[in-house]
């Protein structure tokens, strides 16, 4: 992968990016409606290690995220 690309998973979906780009930008590369939900507070998000992690987080290269619905916290 070019220096200036990274690929990251959303729910298990793997997605390339430009490097330095948010959490926000892997939910809208995946599937539009992820972000939307996100933003309407109906989905949080958490990493590989189960921290949640906000819209604004960073993300590298291998990044693994999961959404979650706030009906199951």
């Amino acid at each position: 992968m070019s220096d200036d690309k990274m690929t990251v998973h959303v729910n298990d979906t793997e997605v390339t990016l430009h490097r330095g780009m948010k959490v926000k930008h892997a939910l809208i590369a995946c599937d539009q409606s992820l972000y939307d939900a996100a933003e309407a507070g109906d989905l949080f998000v958490q990493d590989a290690g189960g921290f949640t992690v906000g819209l604004e987080g960073s993300l590298r290269d291998g990044s693994k995220i999961y959404t979650r619905s706030v009906r199951s916290r």
